[in-house]
């Protein structure tokens, strides 16, 4: 299908061709367009450029997914994390990173990435993008680059889980990728993911490995023993770990009997 070329906008699109930015946002485009000369408004040349299909829609108003000409076309890249892309773009101050199995799958430790995209919010956004799942949590370990966004280190994708046990969808889904999560597990930066949250967070993570890594499990536990019970969810529990306190409600497995991974 082809696509026309806006009058006077060839200069923009030039430079957009040469940059090749996966998100274009309002205020980029009006810096291009001061850049070039090009006196036209930035939300103009925005609406130029969609209608003429160079410009695809997000979720995030503001921002733009750019289709290039080598696609022929106006076709997205269906890159399943356009949504927080476009927010990242649109929210550059807004720090976050992708959690849980998004995460895992963004640093190729699951096979599949979510329907809804799981992200940690360091401070929850006034308005979270659609087809996201929020939850606020600062990470102490160093975030990781993957697929063009930030995402949680091993360590902190379980601490996460261990902080949050409702953040995550699916448990059940989650006893396929976790072993894969857990066998990247480092035990000093785990106790670095640990520092300064409450004990509860570590108790409920050394029983989540204790099976698939005793190591990091008994690291944990001579640092944080348990002292009293501790909750892993709401409701009633379906099972009682008395070596490490927990009254467990929430996980349809038994960590216990998870298949050791190192």
């Amino acid at each position: 299908m082809a696509r026309t070329i806006p009058r006077g906008l060839s200069s923009v699109l030039e430079e957009l061709e040469l940059e090749r930015p996966q998100i274009v946002t309002t205020s980029q485009l009006a810096e291009l367009c001061k850049r070039e000369g090009v006196k036209t408004p930035a939300k103009v040349v925005a609406a130029r450029l969609r209608e003429r299909g160079w410009l695809l829609a997000t979720p995030q108003r503001g921002a733009w997914e750019f289709a290039p000409a080598e696609l022929a076309g106006a076709y997205t890249s269906a890159d399943p994390l356009l949504p927080l892309k476009a927010h990242a773009a649109a929210h550059p101050k807004e720090r976050f990173a992708l959690a849980a199995q998004t995460a895992a799958w963004a640093l190729g430790l699951a096979d599949r990435v979510p329907a809804v995209l799981d992200a940690a919010f360091e401070r929850m956004p006034a308005s979270v993008p659609d087809g996201v799942r929020a939850t606020t949590y600062r990470p102490n370990v160093p975030t990781r680059a993957a697929k063009g966004v930030p995402a949680l280190a091993p360590e902190s994708i379980v601490v996460h889980m261990a902080q949050r046990p409702s953040a995550v969808r699916s448990w059940a889904g989650a006893a396929e990728w976790l072993p894969d999560v857990a066998y990247e597990l480092n035990p000093g930066s785990v106790l670095e993911e640990l520092a300064g949250r409450p004990r509860s967070v570590a108790v409920r993570t050394g029983y989540l490995l204790q099976g698939m890594r005793p190591d990091v499990a008994a690291v944990v536990m001579g640092a944080w023993p348990p002292r009293s019970r501790v909750r892993f969810g709401t409701g009633p529990a379906v099972r009682n770990d008395e070596r490490w306190q927990v009254s467990d409600a929430t996980l349809p497995f038994d960590p216990r009997e998870m298949e050791r991974v190192l």
